[in-house]
């Protein structure tokens, strides 16, 4: 992925909220909680912090995530 791209990913997803697909049995643990991108790493991936007291960052592909709406 060219760092351009990764650029357009960060500008594209940092700072926004969102869920998880929970249809992808791997990503079933996140499904319906509510979260926020932190960054885009250079592999393509948000790297996602969910709300509660896991404080931990997970490398999610975008395809993966729904953003939520802006208030």
């Amino acid at each position: 992925m060219t760092p351009e791209r990764i650029e357009q990913l960060k500008r594209q997803y940092t700072g926004k909220r969102l869920t998880v697909d929970g249809g992808r049995p791997e990503l079933s643990r996140f499904a319906d909680r509510p979260g926020r991108v932190v960054t885009v790493n250079h592999s393509g991936r948000t790297l996602v912090q969910f709300d509660g007291s896991d404080r931990s960052w997970y490398d999610i592909h975008p395809d993966f995530i729904k953003l939520e709406p802006s208030p």
